[in-house]
């Protein structure tokens, strides 16, 4: 490590990008003690934030509100503030697009920003999940040019965002976290930020360590979840349950008793992946256990909705007309998070296909599918009994599922409800 002390409280943090990975990374900081400034350029995203509204599961509007109120944290649509900034951390989004590409427009303006407006002797983390490799071709040239040497007169390391949105227990401080620096003082310039906030780090030999082992991590969740819609499929052939069969092969193994025959979830599962993909195949080395699991994964909701037809004209019904109440959308049975969730996909399609869609979900008051707003309905016996097929889709109270399987004219369940809450 150079002479520059480690990171403490007090010091001056610079956070691009305030959503799932950013906003509970500002909060814990702020709560440290540290002054962290947390730069979006949406305004109204900055102005929800401002008034203590977090718009994510994982950050509560009380705690938003208590950092607030000490001044260690402050929302901004205004980039000067890097400037006076110890730290950088980039938490920009990293969707894809329509036809699987990374989509890096974010990432490569937030390593501008960095390039420009670093001061010296800054630690600069990519907290952002993209292509291994995206640490050092997209930070690294332009922070030498500017300031001198990694790990002497600046300091970058890749720290790949781990705490998701899929339950509000899972706190960032819960987390360990893998740290991967362009060389040893700058790993160990990131783990002395990173030790106020979480229980674990553990250090890695580069940036491209790290970058790989979260895809490995959200890769293995795929390949698994394409698996289970495989045997799902394989036991309805049959005519075998195939949370049954889980729960059976589960007694014996460690096995996931949570996949889900809807789909995969999550606002990291359903897209890391493709940045894997796409970057194995600039390698020359493509990844076809994964492109499997990729294209398994996508055709999961076109099944799910033939189900639900072959339900319905198996009793002389159509889709189109049908009254279809999901029971619930969210990611997770604690979770109000939505963002990828198979509840969603499927109920997109339900709708182009003419079916009358609505829901249930306690944590998810209101909802836009496809353009149009709804609200969650009370799960009221009147209201399931109104439904032509009502749909379990996502892990949800076990009361809720009581009450489906009383009232509901018919019911399609998609999801383990083992251990189901409530």
């Amino acid at each position: 490590m150079s002479d520059r002390q480690a990171l403490a409280a007090g010091s001056r943090v610079f956070i691009v990008g305030v959503g799932y990975g950013g906003l509970p990374l500002a909060i814990a900081l702020a709560e440290a003690g540290f002054a962290v400034t947390g730069y979006d350029p949406d305004r109204g995203r900055v102005a929800e934030l401002r008034h203590a509204r977090p718009g994510i599961e994982n950050v509560s509007a009380r705690r938003l509100k208590r950092v607030l109120q000490t001044g260690l944290f402050e929302p901004t649509t205004k980039p000067a503030a890097i400037l006076d900034s110890e730290v950088v951390v980039i938490s920009a989004p990293t969707p894809v697009h329509l036809d699987g590409t990374p989509d890096t427009a974010a990432l490569e303006s937030a390593a501008r920003l960095t390039v420009e407006g670093a001061q010296p002797e800054a630690l600069v983390v990519v907290e952002s999940t993209s292509y291994p490799g995206a640490t050092r071709s997209l930070f690294l040239p332009g922070l030498r040019r500017r300031l001198g040497r990694a790990g002497a007169d600046f300091y970058l390391a890749s720290v790949p965002q781990r705490a998701g949105p899929r339950s509000r227990r899972r706190r960032l401080g819960a987390t360990s976290r893998l740290i991967g620096g362009m060389t040893p003082a700058c790993g160990e310039m990131a783990r002395s930020l990173y030790a106020h906030v979480v229980p674990t780090c553990l250090t890695v030999s580069s940036p491209e360590v790290a970058e790989m082992a979260i895809l490995l991590e959200r890769a293995f969740q795929g390949v698994h979840s394409a698996l289970a819609a495989e045997f799902a499929l394989l036991c309805e052939r049959i005519d075998a349950d195939f949370f049954e069969v889980l729960e059976a092969a589960s007694r014996s193994r460690d096995l996931l008793p949570f996949l889900s025959a809807a789909g995969v979830a999550g606002e990291c599962v359903p897209v890391d992946p493709a940045y894997l993909s796409w970057f194995a195949r600039r390698k020359g080395l493509p990844m076809r256990t994964l492109e499997s699991a990729i294209e398994t994964n996508q055709a999961t909701t076109r099944h799910v909705v033939e189900r639900v037809e072959a339900a319905l004209a198996a009793d002389g019904e159509d889709l189109a007309g049908a009254r279809v109440l999901v029971l619930g959308v969210s990611c997770g049975a604690d979770t109000g998070a939505v963002g990828n969730s198979p509840s969603l996909r499927v109920m997109i399609e339900l709708q182009r296909r003419g079916a009358v869609v609505g829901y249930h979900d306690p944590l998810v008051s209101e909802l836009r599918v496809d353009d149009v707003v709804m609200k969650s309905h009370d799960l009221t016996q009147g209201v399931l009994e109104e439904a032509t097929i009502c749909l379990v889709l996502a892990r949800c109270r076990r009361r809720d599922l009581e009450r489906a399987r009383a009232y509901a004219r018919r019911l399609l369940t998609l999801v383990s409800v083992a251990g189901d809450e409530g």
